[in-house]
């Protein structure tokens, strides 16, 4: 096949013919950030526009950024039929344009891909083989239920997987390329935790179906109840990534309980909502950030459970000051209205550039894939509060090593519309992950 140009109402864009993944790279230009949103619609494959030649590292100056662009990619699902993470792309085009009028990292513009992977783990893992060709640094602040396929392609190109929220297979957090930044594996049994101090006495666990992760999270879900005092077993329902009829889960989670934490994504809450109204189901809801939100309880805001319902976080609330120049180039860029930017993948994707800048910015010399990761991996990660301190020289031995990549163990509980619950802060569980007392 021959590449083509194609139009569409965002203007023309240049689709390259080679097989592989859906790599979209939108270039500095005087688009909008609407253009993001053109993920979901169509489907465009970058071929290599430039070189990836190192950069030298030194410090960012005024006025518009020159040289050589430092590359990344960004990887999250947008179009396919589970939850969509289309808000990533947002927030990572958003820091590139930001950064950008600030200078740039040392000096050269940031030049961001977004490969929209559709779920599926072949075009996962053509994202990664794409971005290296490219000449990409680092993967930053990407979410993917197939990141497990890229981890050995990026160890393989000495490159880093930078500020992802969740990690969920094993190789994502035993690799040393890999840097989360968000709180996995503690983030949703945090909800059970809380549950148990909040009076809680019968509780169910609504849980994506994930191989490979769900029987292990299961053990933190029951190490972190025993460990502030629930004496019963947690009754476990899963759910399937695809899940379209929710009324037969919601019917085992509302039966004999009065609490219901979910292991379950933005969708999923609010594909469950309509069968949860429906039973009179009164259970307090605990969710993941980004995930029980105003988005998946919308027009069901009045039920008990949702007035009641807490809010586990990797991140502090949107609201909070430490977000206002994400916030302020979101009104900039005219992010579309249509997605949750409170969300894990947005914060992370922010925080992760963030992250990115700070680590590139501390390199002497060239920046280039083996020197970013070196740096990466003595870096403590001050991003003046988005998340807690994270230090990446410092690996969790926990569980024979096997969440080693598990830098911050630290949640905050909020509610919906980002109040924080018992003055927020920082908990750190890396105890009761063990079913030791807090």
């Amino acid at each position: 096949m021959s590449d083509v140009t194609q139009t569409s109402r965002f203007g023309p864009h240049h689709i390259s013919a080679q097989g592989g993944a859906q790599l979209i790279n939108f270039r500095k230009s005087t688009q909008k950030l609407g253009v993001v949103a053109a993920v979901a619609v169509a489907a465009l494959m970058l071929s290599a526009c430039s070189s990836g030649s190192a950069t030298d590292g030194s410090a960012s100056v005024a006025g518009a950024a020159v040289g050589t662009p430092i590359k990344t990619v960004t990887v999250a699902a947008a179009d396919w039929n589970g939850p969509t993470y289309e808000n990533i792309f947002v927030a990572a085009k958003a820091y590139e344009k930001w950064i950008n009028d600030q200078g740039g990292i040392a000096g050269h513009p940031l030049e961001v891909t977004v490969c929209d992977d559709k779920g599926d783990p072949t075009l996962t893992a053509a994202c990664a083989r794409d971005a290296i060709a490219a000449g990409a640094i680092a993967d930053v602040g990407s979410f993917s239920y197939n990141a497990y396929v890229n981890v050995p392609i990026y160890d393989a190109a000495s490159t880093a997987i930078l500020g992802a929220c969740c990690n969920l297979s094993a190789v994502e957090y035993t690799s040393p390329n890999t840097f989360q930044m968000g709180n996995s594996p503690a983030l949703n049994p945090a909800g059970v935790a809380r549950a148990v101090q909040d009076g809680c006495e019968d509780i169910a666990v609504l849980e994506l179906d994930i191989p490979g992760v769900t029987d292990d999270t299961n053990i933190i879900f029951s190490n972190i109840a025993k460990a502030y005092g629930y004496e019963k077993e947690l009754k476990f329902i899963r759910v399937p990534l695809t899940a379209t009829d929710y009324s037969s889960v919601v019917a085992q989670a509302t039966d004999g309980t009065d609490c219901i934490s979910m292991f379950l994504g933005e969708n999923n809450i609010s594909g469950m909502m309509a069968p949860f109204a429906q039973s009179g189901g009164t259970q307090t809801l605990y969710g993941a950030q980004g995930n029980l939100n105003a988005v998946s309880t919308k027009g069901y805001e009045d039920l008990a459970g949702v007035k009641n319902s807490v809010v586990t976080g990797a991140y502090m609330p949107l609201n909070d000051a430490v977000w206002d120049d994400f916030r302020g180039a979101l009104t900039a860029n005219d992010a579309p209205d249509t997605f949750d930017y409170s969300s894990l993948g947005a914060l992370s994707a922010w925080s992760g550039y963030s992250a990115f800048t700070q680590i590139a910015e501390s390199i002497t010399g060239d920046i280039t894939p083996e020197s970013f990761l070196a740096a990466a991996s003595t870096t403590v990660v001050d991003n003046g509060g988005m998340t807690p301190a994270i230090d990446f020289s410092k690996t969790w031995d926990a569980f024979d090593g096997q969440y080693a990549r598990a830098f911050s163990r630290q949640v905050t509980y909020m509610k919906i519309d980002g109040t924080p619950v018992d003055g927020g802060g920082w908990i750190d569980l890396s105890g009761p992950m063990q079913g030791l007392a807090p």
